[in-house]
């Protein structure tokens, strides 16, 4: 059994900081409306903090030729079920894999805290946050990520027609022509895409040159 001592002066000063590291990564996660937020990464991480301050202690009261690093190997493959399961395909566009990717580094941060690496846990805490919050604008601002679902409905003269499907199939962006139909002289088109915040712009460049009236269905 675990003594008392051990519980309130080793093990619960370890699970507070644990829960802290994991609530401040899911924040960012949150922040972001990602699928997994502040509890998810808080149970993450005080979970592996927890086996691996197990696995340790019944090793120092029990000795043996047990292993703890048994227990780290099962984290690690167990954590790598939960990311995937953030993992989603959809239109053709793969989302989730920062989450995921956070989900394992939270789990790391646990098993840090459990073999008593408290400053460094905490180091690492603050850098995967301040990495996510600077990389995602990096990313934005490049255009190179943040791509959101859009779909467009735009009504153009019937002449117009012919570039616009040839600009949007030459475009490197993946766009879908999802339905065409006549409406009173003009012909109105419903797409859809992913675009970043620069695609966008351009899209709508686009659909203004060829004097089209476009409304967003989604977002």
């Amino acid at each position: 059994m675990l003594d008392n001592d051990v519980m309130l002066w080793d093990f619960l000063p370890k699970i507070l900081l644990a829960i802290f590291c994991g609530s401040l990564i899911g924040l960012e996660r949150e922040l972001k409306d990602k699928p997994a937020g502040m509890r998810t990464y808080m149970l993450i991480c005080t979970g592996a903090a927890m086996f691996t301050m197990i696995s340790i202690y019944f090793i120092e009261q029990w000795g043996g030729t047990s292993d703890p690093l048994r227990v780290a190997a099962q984290i690690v493959t167990g954590v790598g079920f939960l990311g995937a399961g953030t993992i989603m395909f959809a239109k053709g566009r793969i989302s989730g894999l920062t989450s995921a990717a956070a989900i394992w580094a939270s789990a790391a941060v646990g098993m840090t805290i459990g073999l008593d690496m408290h400053v460094f846990a905490v180091v690492v805490t603050l850098l995967i946050v301040l990495s996510l919050i600077v990389l995602g604008k990096v990313e934005r601002i490049l255009g190179l990520k943040g791509r959101r679902y859009y779909k467009f409905r735009a009504l153009m003269d019937i002449a117009a027609v012919a570039e616009f499907q040839d600009t949007v199939r030459s475009s490197p962006t993946k766009f879908n022509i999802i339905e065409m139909e006549r409406s009173a002289g003009r012909m109105a088109i419903i797409v859809d895409c992913y675009l970043s915040r620069s695609e966008r712009h351009n899209f709508k460049k686009l659909l203004m040159k060829l004097d089209a009236n476009f409304t967003i269905l989604e977002d």
